[in-house]
């Protein structure tokens, strides 16, 4: 019998490389190199295309912390240079549009310098910090965001309160209403709210005394507002549901003078989610993201446009069935471009506007573009003239790094990569990228996986192999490096890799993601299991009998469900998965999620239909295979409390099995040396049971 060893527990990487052919071979990825990676992200070109900002963000494992930096490179490539120095811990940098100045975040608040780094200024000290500035077009003024307690009208009054709250003794969180906690974090009373800074450093908050928070958390960030092309006028996205927020989806669009005033919401007709809001250059539109159906998280966003003279919208692509994740006008307003998750990757797509109704009321859409679609593509962001893009591309294979093209007619020529930040690393490790496939599954739809060989993979040979299941259950696998659910990580382990995007994926349209709702242990199931069975024909180098899955939220869910159902795998992993769906839909925060997903526990057609029927609970007493169990102590999205439950339940059916709870994580696990566990114990785990090493 073959001997399965993880990567991370060999002594010395000499013991991974051997002669092949009268050269070497490259070794298997270690959890020392997975944190070496330099995580590249936030590409910002400048007005003028030649130069581009970007972050990088280094893993410090001896002290558990993680460091970002700016950097600075000529689009051509070349040697970077940290801005504004090298020892700033700065992000979020942004060019004025002018091209003299770079607005960024250090220390918790907003400083200006000059593009060379020189002259560095700190421009606010407010008690709540600063985050997200995005400038006005005239430059000569600063959008941002900072927390305050809503009743204070000065900053010496969120000081006096943050104090106050931390010199308490008692630390009791009381509540009169949902939503009291969110994510990771308790209500502490304090809201987000926009703010304007001028050069002088005098700040304004926008929005004083509302109760909501500019962007809405908790992943919101400065693309949830934007300013008019006059510099007289502010969009921006918020939430006010009051007592409904728990329950409701229902962002809204709201517009506001620069100087102050009241707020107008712009979206108030359509009760699904509107967000985003983005001027068109000759300030008669304003384009955004709108979901149809309210109370549905994961609802198609059509792109919309809003005309401001007259406070008609219409969506602009009705026919087009993907998302609008983020889009940018052209400069003459003679088309408009749209980043989607499309099969896999993600790309941006141009979409043409009829010759002369670009600056009529009718904005005519033609046919789609595919721009940039190599790989996977985030982060597309255009220079002020709109010429030139700059991206931040990674794939399976390789970590991300900046990218950069011209933007014409045809697409983005000349594209290429500008930092070659991991170029090194990368070079030493056997890393293979994602094989696409495609099957039948459940009602004849067709659907996509991957397959990922195991390093240094040798025809003749037999593999194990795992199968990946995504959360969400509305999300989807991409040929990406990912930061937490790494494929290499998960192949060092000499296994290959099943990665289906089944019923609720994105980029298959919506009713490919409609199909998991109020069905999660239904289609979804039988997708996986049809793709495991197609994927184990297409390539039958894979040892059938030698089988993981792990997954995590949902994929956590599906592991939970599949325990239950089958006995083809030899090892599971369940991170933090709903075990018992009648406890999660009242611990859960977001309230609208289990209202959607399985309906209203107190509904009897729902409790019978959903709850007694997809409960993984329900099959506890089917429970054989082997499961490693893991969580953290802060995830409110899906209470630890249900993988305490499975774990428990797994014992009391005397499976072998065994619990990892993270006390300072939430839903992910994210801190450098409680990855470095996380790996540990997943690893060893899928090595002794796939590979049938006896238990220590």
């Amino acid at each position: 019998m073959r001997r399965f060893v993880p990567a991370f527990v060999l002594t010395s990487p000499l013991l991974l490389v051997a002669g092949i052919a009268g050269g070497q071979q490259k070794r298997a990825i270690t959890f020392g190199d997975f944190a070496a990676v330099r995580a590249v992200s936030d590409p910002q070109p400048s007005p003028d295309g030649a130069r581009i900002l970007y972050t990088v963000r280094t893993a410090d494992v001896a002290n558990n912390r993680r460091t970002p930096a700016t950097f600075i490179i000529s689009s051509s490539g070349g040697a970077p240079h940290a801005f504004p120095s090298a020892d700033a811990a700065a992000t979020e940098a942004r060019w004025s549009p002018d091209g003299q100045h770079i607005a960024y975040v250090a220390g918790g608040q907003l400083w200006i310098a000059d593009v060379n780094g020189a002259n560095a200024k700190q421009l606010t000290h407010l008690n709540g910090g600063a985050t997200g500035p995005v400038w006005a077009p005239a430059s000569d003024r600063i959008a941002f965001t900072s927390a305050v307690y809503p009743d204070c009208r000065t900053d010496a009054c969120n000081a006096s309160r943050e104090k106050a709250a931390a010199d308490n003794k008692v630390k009791a969180h009381i509540a009169d209403q949902l939503l009291f906690r969110h994510w990771t974090a308790w209500d502490d009373g304090t809201r987000s709210h926009l703010f304007v800074v001028d050069m002088n450093g005098s700040a304004r908050d926008l929005i004083p005394g509302a109760k909501y928070d500019v962007p809405p958390p908790p992943f919101g960030g400065s693309e949830a507002y934007n300013w008019a092309p006059d510099g007289n006028e502010i969009a921006y996205t918020a939430k006010d549901q009051g007592r409904n927020d728990a329950t409701s989806t229902d962002l809204n669009v709201y517009t506001i003078p620069a100087s102050g005033g009241a707020p107008k919401v712009i979206t108030a007709a359509n009760k699904g989610g509107d967000q985003n809001p983005v001027y068109s250059p000759d300030g008669r539109w304003i384009a955004y993201a709108s979901q149809a159906r309210a109370g549905f998280e994961s609802d198609r966003w059509r792109l919309m446009v809003y005309q401001r003279a007259t406070g008609d919208a219409r969506e602009l692509l009705p026919r087009w069935d993907r998302n609008a994740d983020a889009y940018f006008w052209a400069p003459d307003v003679h088309a408009i471009y749209v980043a989607t998750t499309d099969a896999g990757r993600d790309k941006l797509y141009r979409f043409p506007f009829e010759v002369g109704t670009a600056g009529s009321s009718l904005l005519k859409p033609t046919a789609p573009q595919l721009v940039v679609g190599d790989h996977n593509n985030a982060a597309i962001t255009p220079s002020h003239d709109g010429r030139h893009i700059a991206w931040a591309r990674d794939a399976t294979e390789f970590p991300a790094e900046v990218y950069a093209g011209d933007l014409n007619a045809t697409g983005a020529t000349t594209a290429h990569a500008v930092t070659h930040e991991n170029d090194a690393l990368v070079s030493q490790l056997a890393l293979n990228g994602a094989e696409d496939f495609w099957f039948t599954g459940a009602g004849r739809a067709k659907v996509q996986g991957f397959i990922v060989k195991p390093p240094n993979w040798q025809a003749g040979k037999k593999y194990p192999a795992i199968l990946l299941i995504h959360g969400g259950p509305q999300g989807a696998w991409l040929d990406q490096w990912h930061g937490r659910w790494n494929y290499q990580m998960f192949a060092a382990t000499g296994a290959a890799l099943v990665i289906i995007n089944p019923r609720g994926s994105f980029g298959y349209g919506q009713a490919f993601v409609d199909g998991v709702s109020r069905d999660w242990g239904g289609k979804v199931y039988t997708d996986l299991m049809k793709g495991l069975d197609t994927a184990l024909v297409l390539n039958p180098w894979i040892d059938r009998n030698a089988l993981g899955a792990a997954g995590g939220s949902f994929g956590g869910y599906m592991v939970d469900w599949i325990a239950g159902h089958t006995n083809r795998f030899k090892a599971l992993v369940s991170h933090a998965g709903p075990f018992n769906l009648e406890n999660m839909s009242v611990a859960t925060e977001e309230l609208w999620f289990p209202d959607w997903e399985y309906g209203e526990m107190w509904d009897p057609k729902a409790m019978a239909s959903q709850y007694r029927v997809f409960s993984p609970h329900l099959y506890a007493k089917n429970f054989k295979t082997p499961t490693l169990v893991t969580g953290g102590e802060l995830d409110y999205r899906v209470p630890y409390t249900e993988d305490l439950s499975m774990f428990t339940a797994l014992q009391r059916m005397k499976v072998p099995s065994r619990l990892v709870i993270f006390p300072d994580e939430g839903h992910w696990i994210g801190k450098p040396q409680n990855q470095r566990l996380w790996w540990s114990e997943v690893q060893s785990w899928l090595a002794k049971y796939l590979e049938g090493k006896p238990a220590t």
